[in-house]
């Protein structure tokens, strides 16, 4: 047993290993974005609801928009192009790398930064948190789109964490939830039920009336808005799902509900 661990940490070791060097990233990346742009451009899509998106990106103007992390994918393509610069917040890891590649295919920039971890000395190591945080309300301030996926980056399964809402408190710019599903896919078991959308398929793509914050909300504004970002998406993802006639990806339990 101790010998087949060690055999799949050394073959671990070798994937990350591989993966780290700048040709083969830019390699998977571009793969990564071709790949996109095959399934963005062979797929019927049913796009629901997007008059109030379509209004913000002719305004111009800051925005939020936000998906869980299972779908994105496809989430990276779907803001209109030559409108507002869209970014995305991308983890500082080998994933992210080839990540931010695949989105830069799609017009998409990359800000670099991770969630603060506490250390095992009790110190944090923010991976960049703070510096990407403001990079982030730079750029909504500079009137681009920011693409947030608010359930990353490693869960709980679609439930919000509070880092779109204070976003949106700091910068004042609405929030959109959007979900999109697929006919042919693959889910894979991972904790966010990762979708791979196939090609040639039908799909749909449901997007949120905005939501604005009060000025210097409460915290029971601050919750509110965080409830209603994540009953919006779970809601709008089964609708996306059943509507392209696949099993709903259901969200993990309440926090309350898991440790029971």
């Amino acid at each position: 047993m101790l010998d087949v661990r060690r055999r799949s940490g050394q073959q671990q070791d070798m994937a990350r290993s591989v993966l780290s060097f700048t040709p083969v990233q830019i390699a998977l990346g571009a793969l990564m974005g071709g790949y996109m742009s095959l399934v963005q451009h062979t797929t019927r899509w049913d796009v629901r609801r997007s008059e109030a998106m379509r209004e913000i990106a002719a305004r111009g103007g800051g925005a939020i928009g936000a998906f869980w992390h299972g779908r994105l994918l496809m989430s990276i393509a779907l803001w209109p192009p030559r409108t507002q610069q869209p970014a995305i917040l991308v983890s500082r890891s080998v994933d992210g790398d080839i990540i931010a590649r695949a989105a830069a295919h799609h017009k998409v920039a990359g800000i670099r930064g991770s969630t603060r971890k506490r250390r095992r000395d009790g110190t944090l190591d923010d991976k960049g948190a703070m510096s990407a945080y403001r990079a982030m309300v730079r750029h909504i301030e500079e009137g681009g789109v920011m693409a947030i996926t608010p359930d990353g980056p490693k869960g709980p399964r679609m439930r919000v964490t509070p880092g779109a809402i204070r976003l949106a408190e700091a910068t004042g710019a609405p929030l959109l939830a959007v979900t999109w599903s697929i006919r042919w896919r693959k889910v894979f078991n991972s904790w966010d039920r990762f979708v791979l959308p196939f090609p040639f398929s039908r799909g749909v793509i449901i997007w949120s009336e905005p939501y604005h914050l009060p000025e210097n909300p409460t915290a029971d504004d601050r919750e509110a808005a965080r409830i209603w970002l994540e009953e919006t998406l779970i809601a709008l993802t089964r609708e996306a799902d059943m509507a392209c006639g696949v099993e709903p990806v259901e969200p993990a339990p309440p926090a309350g509900a898991r440790g029971a």
